[in-house]
């Protein structure tokens, strides 16, 4: 099962590493880590920083810890099974926060843009990678369940929320187009 995972969502994981341009000291938290995959990859990346996770399924937190064993050990990763949007985390705590493929499963997506404001230090970033539209509909994915959004809608969503520097990153493979939107809490706050 963590294979199917990995690969469904390898490119989109990649594409974030990226976007995040992480440095030794980044303290990152990811929401809905799935497997633990980036997470892992986060960590050998940033020697000096931290690296968070808060995921809904115990399932999910199950695989992402034994894969992360050493660096929890360590105090480099930390991770926590919840409600994002019901989570302590202190105001100001992260520099950067990154999320993929879990913006179609948000009630509300304005609320948990707006913690994720609340979380990032000023300067902070966000990284919110979702698949295309076109081929998700393709899909005939649950409606109830998993809303769709267009490249657009997001960057409105983030402006709205209180974002600044609001960009949407794209990258097609093959067939399959990816995107992530990067944005940044201002200074000023």
């Amino acid at each position: 099962m963590s294979r199917i995972f990995d690969q469904g969502n390898a490119v989109l994981n990649g594409f974030v590493k990226e976007l995040l341009a992480l440095e030794q000291s980044d303290h990152v938290l990811e929401i809905g880590f799935g497997t633990g995959k980036l997470i892992s990859e986060m960590a050998e990346l940033t020697g000096e920083g931290l690296i968070e996770g808060i995921d809904f399924s115990g399932t999910m937190v199950a695989m992402a810890a034994r894969r992360n064993k050493t660096q929890m050990a360590n105090g480099r990763v930390k991770l926590e099974q919840g409600d994002f949007e019901k989570t302590a985390y202190p105001d100001n705590r992260f520099n950067k926060v990154c999320s993929t493929n879990t913006i179609y499963f948000w009630p509300n997506p304005e609320s948990y843009l707006n913690r994720i404001l609340t979380l990032l230090k000023p300067g902070g970033n966000l990284i919110l990678a979702f698949e295309d539209r076109a081929q998700l509909e393709g899909k005939k994915l649950n409606s109830d369940l998993f809303r769709v959004y267009e490249e657009n809608e997001v960057k409105q969503l983030l402006v709205a929320s209180g974002f600044v520097d609001v960009d949407i990153r794209s990258k097609k493979v093959g067939s399959s187009i990816y995107h992530c939107a990067v944005a940044a809490k201002s200074n000023l706050i």
